[in-house]
């Protein structure tokens, strides 16, 4: 049952399964949308390892990024290592630490997280240290707040 576009402010309005689209997604994120009553929100992944984009679609926590560069892209974890960039749009002419590498493709994104108390929107590491630190904030949870290319899924 669709109840509407879940991105906040969009203005498709759609209410419609005939406004879906068949998109190419990671098996494990098609087993979440078939699996579970949560929403599951997917990004196009840009990773050029060929002369263009990867294309399929991704969740987007840390170990569904790792996890697909690992599997489609052959990228080897090593914390300590430095890795290139390789997102199509990414400009940074620096290695990163493959420890990095998540939080940096996560930026690629528009992955952010909001703070529910007071509305503090960063990185999920900035909002759980903002949490931690601020008693005003001590009950307040991590939210996500999906980026301009998400897509929400839901099984066939």
């Amino acid at each position: 049952m669709f109840t509407g576009c879940f991105l906040p402010d969009c203005p498709c309005q759609s209410t419609s399964p005939q406004d879906s689209a068949i998109i190419d997604v990671e098996p494990s994120a098609a087993a979440n949308a078939r699996d579970s009553d949560a929403e599951v929100v997917v990004y196009r992944c840009c990773w050029d390892t060929q002369g263009s984009p990867c294309g399929i679609f991704i969740e987007g926590s840390p170990m569904d990024i790792l996890s697909h560069l690992r599997e489609r892209h052959g990228v080897v974890y090593s914390a300590d290592a430095d890795i290139e960039c390789r997102w199509s749009s990414c400009s940074m002419d620096r290695r990163l630490k493959m420890s990095s590498i998540t939080r940096h493709i996560a930026r690629h994104l528009g992955i952010q997280f909001r703070c529910s108390r007071c509305g503090l929107t960063s990185r999920d590491d900035v909002v759980r240290d903002h949490i931690r630190r601020n008693p005003g904030c001590a009950d307040a949870a991590v939210q996500l707040v999906p980026g301009s290319g998400a897509q929400r899924i839901v099984s066939a």
